[in-house]
């Protein structure tokens, strides 16, 4: 065997060609789609077989797994989608990425690829030059991107072709299985694309360096190692990427265990269904072995989900839920994590408002309320580097009106904090009527709060709101006019305070009340382009 026979520059040329290409060819996918791109996600991972399918589609796009896995980190970590669902989204990410073994299949080895790629990725390359900005540079970019990859494969296919022609690779096909698994998941790691690997594994088959079968192997060990990037994502990475980033490692590796159980018996079906040709052959093992990892996974996708909750522990050090998770200089995704966030933070601060009207807590009340206004802050300084974007008119009033909202809520619970002396004071008053007066407050503050719980589980009900805004007002009513009774009958008591923190109570609830309101308000704002 002469192996001075490969021309390994051109090896390596055609590999950074066709790794170039995937790259501009993403850029230009990502820049024409853009917005549209994730609403459309967003649309469709209402469940776990949706998700599974946008997971396909957006990959079978993009021509990247690893993109795929990054959208869904930040979905998840900013509350688009659910984690169940995200993890759906990279088992349809695994059959997206097996199109461009098709395609290079199909075209790159029937065609002349000089035919291919010359026109296109001169076309390309004078689009993205000549034409300054818009749709039609992008599309530039994305046809030189799609021609250099074609050049690549050309280039790989006359490194490899002189040293296939005249060498004995007979010593080959007595290394074990495993050697071709370990290999194939090197390369993988090491180039950080499972479909730039199929390419190398289709170019070594068509040019007779390796049987099927060992293609079959190298496949399998290539998707073992595209799981590398979400490992190595997950190091010093917050909950979300540590789950998303194993969770693609277990489906991999699952799916890789049953393969290999079963690699002979599949590659004989497929030959039995009539499929003789070896590059069709191995890019139809790639694609069904990634669907029995996805019909095999499926039933136990909230099982899995379960796990990675168990083990994976929440991060410490941030209040916050959804923010820390996103790349703030993704407008659209930083937008749906800073409203959900503000939902988190309205359900936080009521329920920091309804411990001043417990007799017990873990805390004082008074650290509750301190915890809130770090969290408060902390959306602050991610909302302010999101104003820092260049946001469209109703995106940047879609930002101050969740920051109306998350200071609405917490001046709700200020105002409860601000009379707490008086709860403390009335609650040991001598006087009967004042201590009953008070715990009956808190019997009602209970009522409020799970009436409130409520209103926001039925998605916005304006009628709720309005009753309960109207209750509030009454309930403030007959409080003063209890207040002033007390006081006919027993002087002894600071009724000027008394009315105060009967004054603020009701504040409170507005306050608590409006914060909900103008979050709602702002729901549907940054869809609309100013």
């Amino acid at each position: 065997m002469d192996w001075t026979q490969i021309d390994g520059w051109k090896l390596l040329t055609g590999l950074g060609l066709f790794l170039f290409g995937m790259t501009y060819l993403e850029d230009g996918i990502k820049s024409l789609a853009g917005r549209n791109f994730k609403i459309f996600l967003q649309r469709q991972t209402g469940n776990s077989l949706k998700a599974v399918i946008a997971g396909a589609v957006t990959t079978a796009i993009m021509q990247s797994s690893s993109v795929v896995i990054l959208l869904v980190m930040s979905f998840t970590g900013a509350g688009v989608i659910g984690l169940k669902n995200g993890i759906g989204m990279i088992l349809g990410a695994n059959i997206g990425t097996t199109v461009t073994g098709w395609l290079v299949a199909l075209v790159g080895f029937k065609l002349n690829l000089e035919s291919i790629y010359l026109p296109i990725t001169a076309i390309g390359s004078i689009l993205s030059i000549f034409v300054g900005k818009g749709r039609i540079h992008h599309v530039g970019g994305l046809l030189f991107g799609f021609g250099l990859m074609f050049m690549g494969l050309h280039f790989m296919k006359e490194g490899l072709l002189d040293f296939t022609q005249i060498s004995d690779l007979s010593l080959l096909h007595g290394q074990p299985w495993i050697i071709f698994v370990f290999f194939g998941f090197i390369l993988a790691a090491a180039i950080r694309s499972s479909s730039a690997s199929m390419m190398i594994f289709l170019t070594c088959l068509a040019s007779g360096s390796i049987s099927l079968l060992q293609a079959g192997y190298l496949a399998v060990g290539a998707d073992l190692g595209t799981t590398i990037t979400g490992l190595l994502g997950t190091i010093n990475g917050n909950s979300v990427r540590k789950k998303t980033g194993w969770a693609q490692f277990w489906i991999n590796v699952i799916t890789a265990i049953f393969t290999l159980a079963f690699i002979k018996p599949i590659l004989e079906t497929i030959k039995l269904i009539g499929i003789n040709d070896p590059l069709i052959s191995l890019v139809t093992f790639h694609s069904t072995f990634n669907l029995l990892g996805i019909l095999i996974i499926m039933p136990f996708l909230q099982k899995l989900t379960n796990l990675l909750d168990k083990y994976i522990s929440a991060d410490k050090g941030s209040e916050a839920k959804y923010l820390p998770y996103v790349d703030l200089q993704d407008t659209f995704v930083s937008i749906d994590a800073l409203f959900n966030e503000c939902l988190a933070f309205i359900l936080r601060a009521a329920k920091n408002r309804q411990h001043f009207f417990i007799e017990k807590t873990a805390k004082e009340p008074k650290d509750y309320y301190n915890e809130l206004k770090n969290y408060e802050n902390e959306i602050f300084r991610y909302g302010t580097k999101l104003l820092e974007n260049r946001l469209s008119e109703s995106e940047a009033r879609f930002v101050q009106i969740i920051f109306s909202s998350l200071r609405s809520a917490t001046l709700s619970v200020k105002a409860i904090k601000d009379v707490e002396h008086n709860f403390y004071e009335f609650n040991r008053s001598e006087i009967e009527s004042v201590y009953k007066f008070l715990n009956n407050l808190y019997d009602h503050e209970k009522d409020f709060y799970t009436l409130y719980l409520k209103v926001i589980n039925s998605n916005f009900d304006q009628d709720s709101i309005l009753n309960l805004s109207a209750e509030t007002d009454n309930n403030y009513t007959i409080n003063k006019a209890e207040a002033f009774k007390i006081y006919r009958s027993d002087t002894g008591f600071d009724l000027a305070s008394m009315l105060n923190m009967i004054r603020e109570v009701k504040d409170s609830r507005k306050l608590l009340l409006s914060a909900y309101e103008q979050y709602h308000s702002a729901q549907n704002m940054p869809k609309t382009k100013s």
